[in-house]
């Protein structure tokens, strides 16, 4: 599979906490299921949008109905 290289910046802090849950070697695969997961979450946001257009927005008081139905 081919791989594109990238210079990425973030705090401080972050990369501290990143690096001693997964070590330097983990860090490439870490940071791609992260993005990976960010673009999932991107996607389905976009998809309940396109829904809210179709369909209008989610009643005021179902999602407490739906909750107390299933609880978590």
């Amino acid at each position: 599979m081919a791989v594109t290289k990238w210079s990425v910046s973030v705090e401080e802090t972050l990369a501290a906490r990143v690096e001693s849950r997964v070590g330097d070697r983990g860090l490439s695969g870490f940071v791609a299921r992260a993005v990976e997961h960010e673009l999932e979450h991107d996607l389905l946001d976009e998809y309940l949008g396109e829904l809210d257009a179709e369909f209008g927005p989610v009643p005021e008081g179902l999602v407490e109905q739906v909750d107390d139905l299933w609880p978590s």
